[in-house]
């Protein structure tokens, strides 16, 4: 395994791969949580809700693939001229 530079660390790539990572893990469980209350409550409570679980669970899987892409372009030797 490469070990990263302490310049390669704090660039917007990798920032952006972080928070791309986290945003689809947090609208992932949302969306497991809302899963789960509407088995315990029911369905019928707020037709919208269905609606917005599917729609974290739509968005939690490219925003996984995101942060993989902005981690690989963070590893990159700059080039230098």
């Amino acid at each position: 395994m490469r070990v990263m530079n302490e310049q390669y660390q704090r660039t917007w790539q990798a920032n952006g791969g972080v928070l791309c990572f986290l945003g689809g893990v947090l609208a992932a469980s949302t969306g497991c949580l809302i899963t789960a209350s509407l088995w315990i409550i029911g369905g019928q409570w707020h037709p919208w809700m269905r609606v917005l679980d599917n729609a974290l669970f739509a968005v939690a899987i490219p925003l996984i693939l995101f942060a993989g892409f902005f981690l690989d372009w963070a590893e990159r030797p700059v080039k230098r001229i």
